[in-house]
């Protein structure tokens, strides 16, 4: 019997994501840079990454990119959790290294 996955092996998966994130990003610093004329910043790195995608995917374990995608939206998360609910950040940082722990966990067992 076959393994069937819904959206894909997990591996492109993540690298889709994360193709499709790192190009918005770096579509919308460029326009951002075209109508102020601010200076590049880490455009030219975001770039770099976007074009060596494949390469640092056939190189890393799928688990360890997972587990930086994860961080990345608990990171994002930290703010707008704390507007929502009150609390400091560092009380949501807490709860959230416990639930990272866990998906570390999960994802070892994997």
């Amino acid at each position: 019997m076959a393994v069937r996955y819904y959206w894909g092996k997990p591996n492109d998966v993540i690298k889709w994501y994360l193709r499709g994130i790192l190009h918005l990003s770096a579509a919308s610093k460029q326009t951002y840079i075209e109508k102020t004329g601010a200076e590049p910043g880490n455009l030219p790195r975001l770039l770099k990454l976007l074009e060596a995608l494949d390469e640092i995917f056939d190189n890393t374990a799928t688990d360890t990119i997972a587990l930086l995608c994860l961080r990345y939206v608990e990171l994002l998360s930290i703010p707008h959790t704390a507007e929502l609910t009150g609390l400091t950040n560092s009380q949501i940082s807490k709860r959230t290294g416990k639930i990272m722990k866990k998906a570390k966990e999960i994802i070892a067992k994997a």
